[in-house]
């Protein structure tokens, strides 16, 4: 039975909104084999009663959209999700179903599709690219759409570089957090956020990790979303004085990321006595950069 692996991504990393977007070592698996027909899909007692077991699952619609790119028929399915990614926290849970399923449906069909063909129908799904491109890729990308298909450059993070993720116990739908964002932005801070997601891509290419809390500025989306996030402040300033190279959300949120160069486990033990005192129900966790991005196995 083939398996697939898929990691978590955190998007937007501040400046870079729908467009950043980097690879973390917290994986869904799926596993599936063919029938003779019907679907069965199990989502383990955890999350079944908020994961679809039918056909509006979203690993089985993405295998469909995959297959019809191929012109492969749909065949019977045995599926089996192991959901490690907390869904609706701004972890790209959801870009792990859809990147899952298309990798799916491109080993049913004998590998008809190329990886930009993979990701081209991914985001179409997603709507956008900042969390299916790591997804796939591993690392960090910048993506743009365009034309219908998917322009982007893969970049390797300095080796040192991990994530600190602050997960709290209430979820932040991205319909909700769209919804709060402003139709038109000034041209001051179109340039602000433009200029620090340049700088964000130059930092991370040259290894310049002291310019990271600076390219994490952003006047397009947190400004707007913090006020939906309930010890947003409070996190920030506790996450800098305690070392981070800088902190904001991960992508929609509520997850919030911090970013480190050095004394990880020192500033995990710290910040998870801040974050008892944070209302929220926060939770910290340490994770690596992914660099491989979505593997498979028979």
């Amino acid at each position: 039975m083939p398996t697939i692996r898929i990691p978590c991504s955190t998007a937007n990393m501040g400046s870079g909104f729908d467009s950043i977007g980097m690879a973390l070592s917290m994986f869904n698996e799926i596993q599936f084999e063919i029938t003779d027909a019907g679907l069965e899909i199990d989502v383990g007692e955890e999350y079944g009663q908020r994961i679809a077991t039918d056909e509006r699952n979203l690993v089985y619609r993405s295998i469909q959209a995959g297959l019809k790119a191929t012109g492969a028929p749909m065949p019977g399915l045995r599926i089996r999700q192991i959901n490690r990614i907390p869904q609706t926290r701004g972890l790209g849970s959801s870009s792990a179903c859809v990147v899952g399923g298309i990798i799916a449906a491109n080993i049913i069909s004998g590998g008809a599709l190329s990886t930009d063909d993979m990701i081209a129908i991914a985001a179409e799904i997603e709507g956008h690219p900042d969390n299916i491109l790591p997804t796939f890729v591993g690392g960090m990308t910048v993506g743009a759409m365009e034309d219908g298909r998917v322009k982007y450059v893969h970049i390797e993070p300095p080796r040192q570089l991990k994530c600190c993720v602050f997960i709290p116990d209430f979820p932040l739908s991205t319909k909700k957090a769209r919804a709060v964002l402003p139709k038109q932005v000034s041209l001051p801070d179109a340039i602000y956020n433009v200029s620090r997601a340049g700088l964000m891509v130059g930092a991370m290419t040259q290894g310049r990790l002291d310019l990271v809390r600076t390219a994490l500025g952003d006047r397009l989306h947190q400004p707007y979303r913090k006020e939906l996030i309930m010890g947003y402040d409070e996190i920030i300033e506790a996450a800098e004085k305690n070392g981070a190279l800088g902190c904001c959300l991960s992508g929609a949120g509520p997850t919030m990321i911090a970013f480190l160069e050095k004394d990880y486990r020192q500033f995990l033990q710290r910040m998870t006595t801040v974050l008892k005192k944070v209302p929220g129900g926060w939770q910290a966790k340490l994770l690596d950069i992914c660099y491989e991005g979505a593997n498979w196995d028979f």
